[in-house]
């Protein structure tokens, strides 16, 4: 890709968040004396960078909102986040002139929004972009009556016409003109767009049965978009797509279906091999500009992180090969090491960019390897990683896996031990030296919704892969704590430690089904108790029970222009399937199936959906095959001591097999489950004799305790 195709790439695409590289979270840079706007006085990074620009901006919030009907103006309002690279040329561009500021000022209120902060009011208008465009992407610029109702729309506006598109000068100026002359005009367009956004997509769904066709047709979409040669379901930008991975992992468990899990691993494997995934440093990046999976966008985002580690272990678990362990291991080695808050939560994204280029801190040259490294160790990591003089992107090299090691080792009849400890010695001479280099900036913001979906993969990854689980300890403790406060769920944790803006649909879904993952992990009463108040609290501020439905914001919360339903998964769960998944399988673990029953009732309307349009709905899909595919209740008691090997045994046995819709509680030694709280599920399931005992359910109706790991096996085989 040549400098100038990177530069006039299209802006950040909606896939998910989608977003092209993250620019430096510090302030954009200003001349001396230049006044802060109110942005100043706001904790998120992205505002942040705007508080000196000269336009006028405020955050979203009733003083801007009033001042808009008083004036009878027009409202400019401009979405982005920290990690959007074209959000950050338009600033440079248009935020930053003097003269575009002084045009935006005088005939617009204009409003800036960090859209990880408020995703409600980002859904309401990036639907109205996409009805306006048929395209979606941020930045977000789109204008709106004093009453908050879309008039015009659009994504990143170049400074000045150019290639017959109008440039964003001469569109406010436009837009303030008709304002100014047909204000009544405008009204009634914008009230056919309010009556637009008003309706409601489940008034055009038809609950259907969930059946195995459902399944089997979602599979056959995967595979009609795989790509045979690099892996992936897309074209070029390709993304991850680890919820469709999630999904066939578990379709291609069934007899016959072994396609699935070639699509998935493969995949996968293409992506390790890739640019996409940090060669030197561990973690993988946004998505790939290529179909290759070469050259990615070079941001970091942790709820990308976070979904990749659970399929990640989950493959390692099912096949034993190396690959998927020391990628989760050096995955979660980088997220402890940069993007670690001292407490144990995580921050949202590092950027793409550093001293204003995309990658630099990323990419070497053949030069910088010759003079970190020596011999031997310089000539093994540039054939492995295709490091060649001029490099394979604009004059540097994007390290990927260019020759296998098991190819070098057999072609010089060497150790593949041995050269997987030379390579390791090299990596980390090479991430010293960029150590050193000036680091990419960092969304130092806490969301909940996110850090729970890296706890439910810290989760799996202690569970599936025996690793110690201090890490996903930390890190619920450090959300029962601070999300969690008097009551309310809290989104945003910011830079100064305070709870801000009051939680959505997915952080109540997702912190409820990661509170439950720790309590199959520890068998801590208290972790069930808290996933149940979460569900009881989600279904009474969010559940549509009429449509068997969720809404994405609050009953009790700000009240917007319209309500969003949020049901699609793309580059995280959407909230109405995160709600679906908490709701399903807490009820599950809690014994209360009018909880799974509930969520039933709300995948019905969607299957007929996720089965035409799988790559909208992976996480979903993978909670109607547990439907279909129900697994089991497995209780392990361990005897009176808490390192009892018994436990630990048969914890391994489990392991033998890939086993993923099953739930495998293990509770603490010593328990009396009748005394101390728990369900009415657990309440005979106490260590008998003092011996650890182990029981194999079926919606909780239990075969006999086995009490070793060799009738543990058999029971399991039974």
């Amino acid at each position: 890709m040549s400098k100038e195709h990177n530069r006039t790439r299209k802006p950040d695409q909606k896939s998910g968040t989608g977003g092209a590289g993250p620019h430096s979270s510090q302030a954009s840079d200003a001349p001396d004396g230049r006044k802060p706007n109110r942005l100043i006085h706001e904790s998120s990074p992205y505002l942040q960078q705007h508080a000196r620009n000269p336009v006028d901006w405020y955050p979203w919030g009733e003083e801007a909102l009033e001042r808009a009907r008083q004036e009878n103006r027009l409202i400019f309002l401009s979405i982005g986040y920290s990690s959007c690279h074209w959000c950050h040329v338009m600033e440079r561009e248009s935020f930053e002139d003097g003269q575009t500021a002084r045009l935006l000022n005088k005939h617009f209120v204009n409003i800036k929004v960090d859209r990880e902060e408020r995703p409600d009011v980002d859904a309401i208008y990036m639907e109205a972009l996409q009805m306006m465009t048929g395209q979606g992407g941020w930045p977000l610029s789109i204008w709106l009556t004093p009453d908050q109702v879309p008039v015009f729309a659009g994504t990143y506006f170049p400074p000045g016409d150019m290639h017959g598109r109008p440039g964003f000068s001469s569109v406010v100026t436009r837009l303030a003109q008709v304002w100014e002359e047909q204000p009544e005009r405008v009204r009634q367009q914008a009230q056919e767009m309010h009556k637009a956004l008003a309706a409601d997509i489940y008034d055009h769904l038809e609950p259907a049965q969930i059946r195995e066709e459902h399944l089997q047709r979602a599979f056959q979409g995967y595979a009609r978009s795989f790509d045979e040669v690099d892996g992936g379901f897309s074209a070029a930008p390709k993304f991850p797509t680890a919820m469709g991975i999630g999904f066939l992992l578990r379709y291609g468990h069934q007899p016959g279906e072994s396609k699935a899990h070639h699509m998935a691993l493969f995949s996968l494997e293409k992506m390790i091999s890739g640019g996409i995934y940090d060669q030197v440093g561990g973690g993988f990046h946004r998505y790939s500009t290529d179909s290759r999976w070469l050259v990615p966008h070079f941001e970091k985002m942790l709820y990308d992180n976070a979904l990749l580690l659970i399929v990640l272990a989950e493959a390692a678990q099912m096949t034993g090969h190396d690959l998927y362990r020391r990628t989760v291991d050096e995955t979660i080695t980088f997220l402890n090491r940069e993007m670690r808050h001292p407490e144990g939560a995580y921050y949202s994204a590092l950027d793409a960019d550093t001293e204003g280029e995309e990658g630099k801190f990323y990419t070497f040259t053949r030069e910088e390897l010759e003079n970190v490294l020596e011999g031997d160790l310089l000539a093994l990591a540039c054939e492995h990683y295709g490091v060649q003089p001029g490099g394979n992107w604009e004059g540097v090299s994007v390290l990927h896996r260019a020759v296998p090691l098991a190819d070098i080792a057999q072609r010089d009849n060497s150790d593949p031990d041995a050269l997987q400890q030379k390579l390791d010695s090299a990596r980390n001479q090479l991430l010293s030296y960029r150590n050193r280099r000036e680091r990419p900036g960092l969304d130092d913001k806490i969301i909940t919704s996110w850090n729970a979906l890296l706890l439910i993969a810290l989760c799996r990854c202690s569970r599936l892969l025996d690793r110690d689980p201090e890490d996903a300890l930390r890190l619920g403790a450090f959300l029962a704590e601070k999300a969690l406060q008097n009551g309310t769920l809290y989104r945003i944790i910011d830079r100064n430690g305070k709870a801000k803006q009051p939680g959505f649909l997915d952080d109540y879904a997702l912190l409820a089904d990661a509170f439950s993952h720790l309590f199959e992990l520890t068998g801590e009463m208290k972790w069930l108790s808290r996933s149940e108040s979460l569900i009881r609290d989600m279904l009474s501020r969010f559940h549509d029970e009429k449509k068997s439905a969720f809404h994405y914001h609050p009953s009790d919360g700000e009240q917007l222009i319209a309500q969003t339903r949020d049901l699609f998964d793309n580059a995280q769960p959407g909230g109405s399937t995160a709600a679906i998944t908490a709701l399903y399988r807490v009820g599950q673990l809690a014994g209360a199936p009018e909880w799974t029953r509930m969520a039933v009732a709300a995948m019905e309307p969607l299957a007929e959906t996720a089965a035409t349009h799988p790559n909208a709905f992976g996480y979903l899909l993978q909670t109607m095959h547990r439907f279909l595919h129900p697994g089991r209740e497995i209780v392990i008691v361990p005897g009176t001591k808490s390192d009892d090997p018994t436990s630990r045994r048969m914890l391994a046995v489990w392991r033998e097999r890939y086993d993923p819709n099953s739930l495998v509680i293990t509770l603490p030694a010593g328990t009396d489950p009748a005394s101390s709280g728990y369900p009415e599920p657990y309440a005979d399931k106490t260590a008998r004799d003092n011996r650890t005992t182990a029981w194999i359910c079926e919606s909780f109706r239990c075969r006999a305790p086995v009490r070793t790991p060799d009738d543990f096996r058999s029971e399991l085989g039974a």
